[in-house]
């Protein structure tokens, strides 16, 4: 906080110097056109008599006596170029007014800005386009027939919104090629089962164009659904020729124009064609030729869907998806990518048709979102919406939703001209749906005096003419008045500091001219090399700019450092008299410790003695406290600090405590041993006595008897181990046992109760044959 605070002052100082010294952040700039494209608060004065580097001034600072102002003043003209009132019709045949105003001229400095208000206001009754996009694969005809019942009842609720509409439908399966249909002949007559025909494939048909709406119910009444192979379908195929054939599909010139895209699967793309042999690439052209048919589906490619989006906007359509739930992902990317398109999900029997279609169509009749249709480089558009429900809220690059038929909803844009644009340029600034204001831009980065030279040998010298109120020295030539050669070398030699190859420390510090640097914007010095925005001296010191060196500070008495921010007070320093007990020097209110061969002093007073040992001297108090043991083995026991005597020879004060080492900050710690224990006393020196050698003594009444030795806990654990393992290894030994006597006992008794019968088996076959010699028997 402290640091803020410093800052903030040493700006409001650097600023107040700065205005006093007469610093102009537009000066050095020499011409007319680089004072103005400077920064947008310079200005350019051609009165007789100025210095040329300092003709260029902020608009604030001297300007009341300027009488000869070339220069364009201010950074804001807005003019408007078209006002016509809400409701009428455009004067260049676009439509029904619904924004105000439609255009406006506007000329602003490089690096300054403008402001300005439009207001749009939906009309009554505003022309409506509403074309319906279909997959009529097979899968779709309980949505088609919902369709063909809801005619009537979705006119109706459309009429409340707008009494002008149209409505036209259109329908896509795909590419009526292999692999995305069936091609025997069979097949191409009826995709369908035998069982239940259907129509065959096609790829897109203009089934009722906008100027048949009035035909609508008897020719969507014939529409019957088809099949394909594959589950994408030409849906970007359908879109992109919806969107060309503006004459084919009927689409009036002044309407708001809505694709309602009704499917349950996804769509091909660019790539997919080549599959089926169409190798050629979409062209985005529109080849529905006898006004029902896609004629050359066989032969180009699917468009990417970056074309269909390109189309889509440039004819400025409105697409609306209606898709059933498997695909809501897919269909969510894709609305991303069209600007004020939206998306609604068909309920399983897609009874929610008319609801969905009528429902999106009023938010997109009731939202006002300006978009910028094409970004531009160097120029950024910011604006902030001012709604119809709460009109006194600003919100920043918002929208307004809801608005009602002639209701006011207010934009307020802020156009930013970060460069000079080499021509004039025209800036669209769509509203979707309700019209586009045209913003003609011009960047005023040229004095129109630059190209009106005027000979002057008088004022020149003969090397130049005057431009601007100014000389404008002919090449070679530089100086007030022309009198300086920039070829003598010996000119620019004058302008470099001593070890440095920099004129006047560099171009954007300062410019040559005739041996003297001139400076530009807050620097200063001989060679403009310094700058009292890099001042940091505070409030104890001021700035100076030597002649051949950097700027430095200048300190006040009793301070000193490079930022004079070190007091030379060594009142904070002193210690029984002298400035760091003798062992130190004070800097900055602090003490800076010596070290010698022979001891190393620290602490806040340099009053510690790192190799100064004393634990002996104390020895014989923390004895008396805590006990001790004796040459021939008796113990000795503590006793109370009251009967301890010894205590008092050195020290002021003796304090018990249980402080560990490792809590010990500026103390000095010694142990002293009994048993196996050891005992921890600690000694300070008492920065408030007057005798330095007076000390206070810490004793430790806890002792620290050492941890258990490791290896004893190492073999203890080796040992757990080890019996553990031996108890597992038993009483698994014992289950196995117990089991298996409990499994042979079941063996014999079953054994005992089985009685096996003994008989031949039919399949047995004697291996022995008996053959009688008949011989032998007559004998």
């Amino acid at each position: 906080m402290r640091l803020l605070l410093l800052l903030s002052c040493l700006f409001l100082v650097s600023s107040t110097l700065n205005e006093f010294l007469g610093y102009d952040e537009c000066h050095g700039q020499i011409e007319c056109s680089a004072c103005i494209s400077h920064r947008p608060t310079c200005a350019w004065c051609a009165d007789e008599g100025i210095d040329k580097a300092k003709r260029c001034r902020s608009f604030d600072k001297g300007y009341s006596t300027c009488q000869d102002q070339t220069f364009p003043v201010g950074d804001r003209t807005v003019k408007v170029i078209d006002e016509t009132n809400f409701g009428a019709n455009a004067t260049d045949g676009t439509g029904i007014v619904q924004i105000k105003p439609r255009k406006v001229a506007a000329k602003v400095r490089k690096g300054g800005s403008i402001t300005f208000d439009v207001n749009v206001q939906p009309a009554r009754d505003y022309p409506l386009d509403l074309y319906f996009l279909m997959d009529l694969s097979h899968s779709m005809k309980p949505t088609l027939d919902v369709l063909k019942s809801s005619v009537a009842e979705m006119s109706s609720k459309l009429k409340e919104l707008t009494a002008n509409h149209r409505i036209g439908f259109g329908t896509f399966v795909d590419k009526t090629t292999g692999p995305f249909i069936r091609t025997s002949p069979e097949k191409l007559l009826n995709p369908c089962e035998a069982s239940n025909p259907c129509e065959p494939a096609y790829n897109f048909n203009n089934t009722v164009s906008l100027n048949e709406y009035q035909y609508f119910d008897s020719l969507i009444g014939a529409s019957k659904v088809s099949a394909s192979v594959d589950t994408p379908e030409a849906g970007m195929d359908a879109l992109m020729q919806v969107a060309t054939c503006t004459g084919p599909i009927g689409w009036r010139n002044h309407s708001r124009k809505v694709i309602v895209y009704l499917a349950d699967t996804g769509f091909h793309f660019a790539g997919d064609g080549k599959l089926g042999g169409q190798i050629e690439r979409n062209d985005g052209k529109c080849w529905v030729l006898d006004g029902r048919t896609y004629s050359k589906e066989k032969i180009l490619d699917y468009p990417s869907i970056y074309q269909v989006v390109k189309r889509v906007v440039e004819n400025k359509m409105i697409p609306i998806f209606g898709v059933k739930p498997e695909i809501e992902s897919l269909y969510k990317d894709l609305v991303k990518l069209f600007p004020a398109a939206t998306l609604g999900i068909l309920s399983e029997n897609s009874n929610n048709l008319v609801d969905l279609i009528v429902g999106n169509y009023r938010n997109i009749s009731s939202k006002i979102e300006p978009r910028q249709t094409r970004p531009m480089p160097g120029v950024t558009m910011s604006h902030v919406a001012y709604c119809p429900e709460n009109e006194n809220n600003a919100e920043p690059g918002g929208s307004c939703s809801q608005v009602g038929i002639e209701e006011n909803a207010r934009f307020r844009f802020t156009i930013t001209a970060d460069k000079c644009l080499e021509d004039d340029t025209k800036m669209m600034i769509e509203f979707a749906g309700f019209g586009t204001l045209t913003v003609d831009l011009k960047t005023l980065c040229e004095c129109s005096c630059d190209s009106q030279e005027i000979d002057a040998v008088d004022v020149c010298g003969g090397n130049g003419g005057v431009k601007c109120g100014a000389c404008s020295c002919d090449p070679g030539w530089s100086g007030e008045v022309c009198d300086c050669s920039e070829q003598s070398q010996s000119n620019l030699d004058l302008c470099k500091r001593p070890g440095s190859e920099l004129i006047c420390t560099g171009a954007d510090s300062g410019s040559c001219q005739c041996g003297n640097c001139t400076c530009k914007g807050e620097n200063y010095g001989k060679y403009c090399q310094c700058n009292n925005q890099n001042c940091l001296c505070g409030e104890h010191g001021e700035c100076v700019c030597p002649d051949e060196g950097d700027l430095m500070c200048k300190c006040n008495p009793g301070w000193t450092g490079e930022y004079c921010d070190c007091s030379t007070d060594t009142s904070k320093c002193m210690f029984s008299g002298k400035e760091c007990n003798g062992h130190g020097t004070c800097e900055c209110g602090e003490c800076k410790c010596t070290i010698d061969s022979q001891n190393q002093y620290s602490g806040k007073f340099c009053h510690h003695c790192q190799y100064c040992d004393k634990c002996e001297d104390y020895l014989p108090c923390v004895q008396c406290l805590v006990g001790y043991v004796k040459e021939d083995g008796t113990k000795v026991e503590g006793k109370l600090l009251d009967d301890c005597p010894e205590c008092y020879d050195r020290a002021r004060s003796v304090e018990q405590t249980t402080l560990r080492e490792e809590e010990v900050v500026d103390e000095r710690a010694c142990t002293h041993k009994v048993d196996d224990c050891e005992y921890l006393y600690f000694y300070q020196d008492d920065l408030t006595a007057q005798d330095t050698t007076r000390t206070i003594l810490y004793v430790n009444q806890e002792p620290d008897c050492g941890p258990i030795s490791v290896i004893w806990i190492i073999v203890g654990l080796i040992l757990a181990i080890v019996l553990l393992g031996i108890i597992i290894i038993c009483c698994w030994k014992c289950i196995t046992m117990y089991k298996d006597k409990k499994e042979y006992k079941r063996f014999m008794e079953d054994m005992e109760k089985t009685k096996f019968a003994h008989t031949m088996s039919p399949l047995y076959n004697s291996p022995i044959t008996k053959v009688e010699n008949p011989i032998a028997k007559k004998m």
